[in-house]
């Protein structure tokens, strides 16, 4: 477990800009790149994990990782052009501010 330390402390400034990313963004491309930015960390950790005790636990669960990762871009993709061709913007505020007047 000590060769965990040095990858998890190093991942976690990674996870964080990825949280912040989410977190303060409007534009659904950049939330998507911190989506992807937190994934990212995710398998680093997972990695080191698989890396430091050799066991196939922890590159099982990397490759799952990594395919939830891919299909996630994939559907983020696909929301982000469909949003992009309706409503000709991909600002997730506007979004909710049309919606909104169009139930008033």
């Amino acid at each position: 477990m000590a060769e965990l330390g040095p990858a998890i402390w190093a991942t976690i400034p990674i996870f964080v800009l990825g949280l912040y990313g989410v977190i303060a963004r409007r534009n659904l491309i950049r939330i998507m790149l911190a989506l992807e930015i937190v994934g990212a960390a995710t398998v680093t950790i997972l990695g080191a994990a698989a890396a430091a005790n050799w066991q196939d636990m922890g590159e099982v669960l990397g490759l799952l990782a990594l395919v939830a990762i891919g299909i996630e871009g994939a559907f983020l993709v696909a929301l982000a052009t469909l949003m992009n061709e309706v409503l000709g913007d991909t600002d997730v505020i506007l979004f909710k501010e049309r919606r909104r007047g169009e139930e008033e």
